[in-house]
């Protein structure tokens, strides 16, 4: 069976491809183009590659797995605390494959099996596979997984604030619900309709809504003007046809 994943050295998963990991002048972790001329552009900026963990594929599969080569060359210590929980690894710390290979060199298209597996076979790169450990976050409190959101029920996100963010971008319409109706009540507060600092229940509100639009339909009273005569009401367009016919 393959070695568990460690985080104490870089093993032999080393390749000559398209990326490289480099750490930003934040401490974060990011990959990019390895060509010499970028990488020197960026040196210059403060970042600093990370050659001990060697080149990999700009393939979709690092796409959707963007620090897979990354742990497999035993380098989960370096991403910082603050990343690791971003992308919510501190909560559902991902499994890493012990094939030793890199998708897509080789000839190793793609990974074989599925940690799911019944035997070797089944499991194939993923034979002895364990959650990555982060070491970093052995002397850190880090924040409870958020609630499950309100509206869908999702309950993958990372943080707080990953939750707002899709609550805001995915519940869009439920928020301008919600604001709708706190503009309604704040309305019927100011009017005297319903009391301020009140509990009210809905149906409470939706009776006092029915109220205010009774009071608008009925006819406003005429005012009388500087000269002490009454101001003529305004008539509508339907009763100037009536007045021709």
């Amino acid at each position: 069976m393959p070695e568990t994943l460690s985080t104490d050295a870089p093993n032999r998963v080393i390749t000559d491809e398209g990326l490289l990991y480099l750490r930003m002048p934040s401490g974060e972790i990011v990959s990019a183009d390895a060509q010499d001329s970028e990488i020197m552009k960026k040196v210059r900026r403060g970042w600093t590659p990370l050659f001990e963990y060697g080149q990999f594929g700009s393939s979709a599969y690092y796409m959707d797995h963007p620090y897979e080569a990354l742990f497999q060359a035993g380098g989960a210590r370096e991403l910082p605390v603050e990343q690791v929980v971003s992308l919510g690894y501190h909560l559902r710390p991902p499994l890493v494959p012990t094939c030793d290979r890199h998708v897509a060199t080789e000839g190793h298209v793609s990974h074989t099996g599925s940690p799911q597996g019944r035997n070797a076979r089944e499991q194939g790169c993923w034979m002895g596979a364990r959650p990555v450990h982060f070491p970093q976050l052995d002397e850190h409190d880090v924040p409870p997984a958020p609630e499950a959101c309100e509206h869908c029920g999702r309950d993958d996100f990372p943080t707080e604030q990953a939750l707002r963010q899709h609550q805001g971008v995915m519940h869009s319409d439920h928020r301008q619900q919600v604001e709708l109706a706190d503009g309604i009540v704040a309305g019927l507060v100011r009017s005297g309709s319903l009391p301020a600092g009140s509990s009210s229940s809905a149906a409470e509100i939706a009776a006092a809504v029915v109220l205010a639009l009774r009071q608008l339909e009925q006819p406003q009273p005429r005012r009388r003007n500087p000269h002490g005569q009454f101001s003529p009401t305004p008539t509508t367009d339907d009763d100037e046809d009536d007045e021709d016919n």
